[in-house]
This record gives C-alpha cells, structure tokens and sequence, in this order.
C-alpha cells in the first residue's frame, strides 16, 4: 500500500538465499502446506497464514457456523489431511486439522471462522497491550494474538526499535513513532504502526513496502474514526537524498476499507489525514470515511487516490478488509521526511 513508510530500507542485510526444492524432489515429500480452505457462504476471500498455519474465514453477522463442512481444501502433494474436506465441523470455536506429508512428518493447522459483529471495533486500538518481541516491544498479546504490527522486526537487527510503547500512568499506554536516522544504505526510517504483519521474505531496501501485508480481515461499514494524537515535526524537512524541501514534514493518519477478490483490489471506503501541524498536546481526531471513488476536488485526492492494479468497488459493497495505518512521516517509504518526528496515538475507535 502506498505511503506506508517505511524503515525497511535501514534493514537490509547480506542473507544467503537457499535455493528452492520443488515438491516432485526425488525422495519421500516433507511438505504439509494447506494452500486454499473454503466454506460455502463465507463472506469473503480467506486468509491463510503460512508461516503460524493459521486459517481465517470471514463471516456475515448472524452467519451459523455450527455445522460447517468446508467445501474445499487444497493441500501440498502427496499429503492428507485429517479432517477431512466435506466433513462438518463446529466453527463457533477453532477447529486444528493435522496435515501429513509423504515422509510422516505432520503440521497442525488452526481454522477459525470469524462472524462479523454489527459495530466490530479492531482488537487492541488503545494500545494498553504490548508483548516482547525478542529485545523489543510489539502491540498486541503475542505474535499469534495481534492484528497491529511495526516495522521494529527489520529495524531492531541494526538499531533501536523506532514504534514503542509509552507508558501514560494508570495503565494507560499510548504509541510512539519516531523518524530516525538509518544505520545503512538509506538517509532515514520513518516509525509506523499498521494492521497487518511484517513478512519474513528477503529485505527490500528499493521497495520497503514490499515487506509489509497491509489489511485484515473486516466486513463491517463504521461511519468514521476517531483518534487521539501528538505530533512534533523534525527540524529538517530532506528528500531522499538530503535536499531541504519547503514547509515541515506531515504524520499521515489513514484508513482504508477494500474488497479483495485473489490478487484483486477494490478501494470501498477512504478517511485519511495528513498534516505538518505541531500538535504539542494530545487531541482527539475524527475523520469522516468517504464512501467510492474520491473526486479532484477532495483534499486528500492527489495521495489518497487508488494506486495503479486497483479499482474503485461500489460505495455500497461490504468490505472484506481494513487498513489502518499510523507514520511519523508521510513519505518515509520514500526516505522523504524529517529525522526526528514524532508521532503519538492512542485509543483509536471506529465511529458507527
């Protein structure tokens, strides 16, 4: 997703690439993957973590999930699957299929069906949970139960986390981001913090959002959001390359809400904020989501726009993802900003 920042970029490390073995490898197959799950009427595309075996398929609200059986499953060659695919399961709580490959090796698969609530608000949107990540913080109970994550996997390798948890008393915690100085390869690393996760593949510092999977699961329509922040722009707007740029850097706040069909993407709904304003105290922010296609004469047209391979769906389709994404610099993905802006959220909330 466009303008997503980032950090990445800093990250960037010599890694050995092992050389990919195709399942048909002479031998007995230790793969075990479940590559597709489908349940007749599930509301959307499914998700399909690979790297936690973890399944998610979205449901409409009021959807009886009791006795599902799932319409197909497709697995790595040469491996079953217990159990199996047409057999009727009860959904209303995670269901483990165990996947055999050739050689007897198993994996265990976690299957849930998440039923969309009337007014469903994004877990952990104030920010209280953080867990340790291995020398850093991340939002959330653990890395199996977090929609929110940061780009302080890559940025922790060479240099301080630049998202972390700040402790407001009482138990309260808010966010911080902070635009720092990247130890290589690039001028700066923007914090973030976004629904979705951080992927494991080789580090991209030409394409720092290729590292991110933006979006989560979600099929409600809120009206807005709310939010509350501090921002405190650096002292020296630079490009990329270090040239002074008029004006100060901008935070971006955004959300987005999309229909996704496979590797199709259809833009449903927009509310997006950027600013260069210094905001010293903390204020409570509500933007509007603007239903359809944006118009030129809308603020936010010229980067809130639909970038190229997706489309605009109807105003009036249900959504089966949502994107919300926080930066202390707007442009950080393209190493554009200010060495030193600060960012702070806390409890976000989706406004029905």
């Amino acid at each position: 997703m466009r303008n997503v920042f980032f950090t990445m970029g800093c990250t960037f490390l010599m890694v050995l690439c092992l050389g990919c073995i195709k399942e048909d490898k002479f031998g007995l197959s230790d793969y075990k993957e479940i590559k597709s799950f489908e349940i007749t009427g599930q509301a959307a595309t499914t998700t399909i973590n690979a790297e936690e075996r973890t399944i998610s398929i979205p449901f409409n609200e009021g959807e009886d999930v009791s006795a599902k059986a799932p319409s197909r499953i497709e697995i790595s060659n040469m491996a079953t699957i217990s159990p199996a695919a047409g057999e009727a399961q009860d959904f209303g709580n995670p269901v483990i299929y165990t996947v055999t490959a050739e050689n007897g090796s198993q994996a265990t698969w976690t299957v849930s069906a998440v039923v969309a609530e009337s007014q469903p608000q994004i877990s952990n949107s104030n920010f209280d949970v953080w867990y340790d990540a291995g020398g850093y913080q991340q939002p959330g109970a653990s890395s199996d139960d977090t929609v929110w994550d940061t780009p302080n996997k890559g940025i922790a390798i060479v240099g301080d986390p630049n998202t972390t948890p700040e402790d407001l008393g009482n138990g309260d915690y808010a966010a911080k981001m902070v635009s720092v100085s990247a130890p290589i390869l690039v001028r700066m690393a923007a914090g973030a913090l976004y629904t979705g996760s951080f992927t494991d593949g080789l580090l991209n510092p030409a394409d720092p959002a290729s590292n991110v999977n933006l979006g989560i699961v979600f099929t409600a329509r809120p009206d807005a959001f709310s939010v509350d922040y501090r921002y405190l722009p650096g002292e020296e707007y630079l490009d990329a390359d270090g040239n002074p740029l008029e004006g100060e850097d901008h935070m971006d706040i955004y959300l987005l809400l999309e229909k996704r069909e496979g590797d199709q993407v259809a833009r449903i709904g927009t509310a997006w904020y950027r600013s260069d304003a210094t905001v010293e105290d903390w204020t409570n922010l509500q933007v509007h989501i603007k239903y359809g296609q944006l118009n030129a004469s809308d603020p936010e047209f010229e980067y809130a726009n639909i970038k190229a391979g997706e489309t605009w769906a109807s105003p009036d389709e249900t959504p089966t993802h949502i994107t919300v994404v926080f930066t202390s610099s707007a442009l950080g993905d393209f190493f554009t900003g200010a060495i030193g802006s600060e960012l702070w959220i806390n409890n976000f909330e989706l406004i029905y």
